[in-house]
Formats: C-alpha cells, sequence, structure tokens
C-alpha cells in the first residue's frame, strides 16, 4: 500500500468532517434562536387554551380565601399561568373562556383576588411559520 493509497481515505473522511461542520455552522444558530423563541412565547401565554364552559359558571365555583387546589379541582388547570416567588408566593392563574377570561390572582397558596373580564379573550397567536 503506497502512501497516497492511504492518505485518500483521510482525504475522503476530512471532506465530510468539512462538509458536517459548514452545516452545523449554519443550522445550529437557527435551530438555537427558534428555541429561545418558542420559550419566550411560552412565557407569554401565546397559544393559551379556550376552557369549556363559561365564564358565569366558573367565577359562581371560587371565592377568595379559598386554597389553591380547591380552585384547581373546581376550575381545572389554568389557561395560563405565572408565578413569582421571594418574601412570599403570587401566583396569577388566567382561564380563558369562550365568553371572557377570569384571573385568580394567588398569595401564598390562597386566593387573593379574582377578576373578570367579560367578551371573547383575546390570546396571541405565534407569528412562526
Amino acid at each position: 500500500m503506497t502512501t497516497s493509497e492511504r492518505v485518500r481515505p483521510l482525504l475522503y473522511v476530512m471532506i465530510a468532517g468539512a462538509i458536517l461542520l459548514a452545516g452545523a455552522a449554519f443550522w445550529l444558530p437557527r435551530w438555537w434562536e427558534n428555541r429561545l423563541y418558542r420559550e419566550a412565547e411560552a412565557v407569554a401565554g401565546v397559544g393559551s387554551p379556550i376552557l369549556p364552559g363559561t365564564l358565569a359558571d366558573a367565577r359562581k365555583k371560587i371565592d377568595p380565601g379559598i386554597k389553591a387546589e380547591k380552585v384547581e379541582a373546581a376550575l381545572g388547570k389554568a389557561s395560563f399561568a405565572v408565578r413569582t416567588e421571594g418574601t412570599s408566593v403570587h401566583d396569577i392563574w388566567k382561564y380563558y373562556f369562550a365568553d371572557g377570561t377570569l384571573t385568580v390572582n394567588l398569595t401564598d397558596g390562597y386566593v387573593a383576588r379574582v377578576g373578570t373580564q367579560f367578551g371573547p379573550p383575546r390570546i396571541r397567536k405565534t407569528r412562526r411559520p
């Protein structure tokens, strides 16, 4: 086996590796940017589901002062939820119904305020194709 015969497979491997690196250099940043965009959309509540039922029926089921577990048992999982933690824990749960939006503010696991907004909810849609 001559040196040129030994170099030829190594050359093919190096060319294939260079092509893979070039492809990764173009694909990886785009993938990473799309991943961050999807995470940002999730934080903003894009595409939150509209729950079955009516806002008035849901509002009758909860009152300030009850525990978060009872709210979740009565209404189900929120369409959109945000949580902050500090000296106390604050949650905002939004329930989207066809006829309005129910906003539940919780402090340390108990309902502090309940807000209603009648009218079709304005839920952001994704701008991604």
